[in-house]
């Protein structure tokens, strides 16, 4: 999906701040730290308004009883990706509507490829916080020129190899669905070709509109600084973790996304140790809020 990367990054630093408070939970923290990848794989999915409470209070209930091999710690995980996935969505989601409105007239899925502010979100994300794919779980060829520091790359043609590969995978997709359809397929819609242009030759009028003047990513921000130095392995502890949320939704929309990503967490472990009610767990991670307020929505525009 588009805007895999930023997903990925916020919740891998919602983990990091909320590994790193004495607010979290245990059995929560284990999670984060030995079930990641799960983690990761569920921020990119939809729809989790509709179902992680309920899985949220099924795991609750369940999680006394809980047995090896139960897979428990595994769902919990998907439910806590899930969660930073809405956070990462709803910070993001109306800033694509503002800055480049005339993209999403036809719904998120009709217009075809990802948006030229969410591929530099990405980019900048995989810049400042994957040090250029150096960093986990990424790696610096992620947005190659065709594979180019590829020790394969002055021996294959890597054009035909890429549409080779892509090939292979499309039909395998076709292979494994259970239904027979009309002769229709979506075609691949993430080129990551672009990714890579903006990553290596980013266009600075694209940068101004989408990075610089609405404040996109801003490394000083202090929820930004701690979330690095956990990240490094040396926390800053003359950060505040309290005090870098609270001011959070004053910077740069990273910032934000980071706060909500926290919140939401720490909504759901406070429900998770019984100390609030479900009322309350929805109301604290906006469950049922539309993540594009209607006055955003270019389609409903006259």
């Amino acid at each position: 999906m588009s805007e895999h990367i930023t997903h990925t990054a916020v919740m891998d630093d919602g983990a990091r701040l909320a590994m790193d408070s004495p607010d979290i939970c245990a059995d929560f923290k284990a999670v984060l730290r030995d079930r990641i990848a799960i983690c990761r794989y569920t921020a990119m999915t939809r729809s989790g308004d509709m179902f992680t409470v309920r899985l949220l209070r099924d795991l609750r209930n369940h999680w006394p009883s809980r047995r090896a091999g139960d897979l428990s710690e595994e769902k919990l995980a998907f439910v806590l990706g899930w969660r930073c996935h809405l956070a990462a969505d709803r910070t993001f989601k109306p800033v694509y509507r503002q800055l480049q409105p005339e993209y999403y007239l036809k719904g998120d899925d009709e217009r075809g490829g990802a948006s030229d502010v969410s591929v530099y979100h990405d980019v900048v994300v995989f810049r400042e916080v994957y040090d250029g794919g150096r960093a986990e779980p990424f790696r610096p060829g992620a947005l190659d020129y065709r594979m180019e520091s590829h020790s394969a790359f002055r021996t294959l043609p890597a054009g035909a190899m890429e549409r080779l590969v892509l090939a292979f995978w499309q039909r395998e997709l076709l292979r494994i669905q259970t239904r027979r359809d009309a002769a229709h397929f979506q075609s691949n819609r993430i080129h990551l070709i672009r990714y890579a242009q903006a990553f290596h030759s980013p266009d600075p009028d694209k940068l101004r509109r989408y990075i610089f003047e609405p404040n996109f990513y801003n490394p000083k921000d202090p929820i930004i600084v701690l979330a690095r130095s956990i990240q490094r392995g040396s926390p800053r502890r003359d950060i505040d973790l309290k005090q870098a949320l609270a001011a959070a939704p004053r910077q740069s929309q990273y910032a934000q996304a980071l706060e909500r990503a926290y919140e939401y967490l720490h909504a759901a472990s406070e429900y998770f140790l019984g100390r609030i009610d479900e009322r309350e767990l929805e109301a604290r991670c906006d469950v049922g809020k539309p993540h594009v307020p209607p006055e955003l929505d270019p389609r409903r525009k006259s």
